[in-house]
């Protein structure tokens, strides 16, 4: 756990880059971009490394300079280059949650109320798969968990849970 902690710095960065990367790869392209905002908190981070129990992840650094095209370059043509620079990270943790009325019903009318509208277009055209017959639902529903939501929440233990990514 300590390592994820030593890090939470360079996962608030990096989430930060990206976004920064991503806004300005959509006004490159003509979309229409909202203003980006910091996507992680650090505080938000070191909750999660801090709860989360059990926890595990893996995190992605530098080994090879790389070109902006993704080929192997040098220390020369890549002046910004140092080995161990952050590249991407995942935490897992079990699913747990906090309210005893929660379920799982993909077949809800607001189970994708909030979706954006591409993500309802491909849906549509079926494109993004997604649990149109409530069958995952179920089985998640009925999958072992146990647990109190007043003190150390409902616990799914055969559920992963991605609690950080970036």
């Amino acid at each position: 756990r300590q390592h994820l902690v030593n890090s939470i710095a360079e996962f608030a960065l990096l989430c930060n880059e990206a976004t920064r990367r991503k806004h300005l790869s959509e006004i490159a392209r003509g979309k229409k971009s909202r203003c980006p905002s910091k996507p992680l908190s650090i505080e938000y981070i070191f909750d999660r490394i801090d709860t989360d129990d059990p926890i595990w992840g893996f995190m992605v650094r530098t080994d090879t300079p790389m070109s902006s095209k993704g080929r192997t370059s040098n220390l020369k043509a890549s002046p910004q280059w140092k080995r161990g620079m952050l590249q991407g990270f995942i935490t897992v943790t079990t699913f747990t949650q906090w309210r005893s009325s929660f379920r799982f019903d993909s077949l809800h009318e607001s189970a994708f109320a909030y979706d954006p509208d591409d993500l309802t277009e491909l849906a549509l055209k079926g494109i993004r798969k997604y649990d149109n017959d409530g069958r995952l639902a179920e089985e998640l529903e009925a999958t072992v968990h146990g647990g109190d939501p007043w003190k150390e929440g409902i616990v799914y233990p055969r559920i992963a849970e991605i609690s950080l990514f970036g």
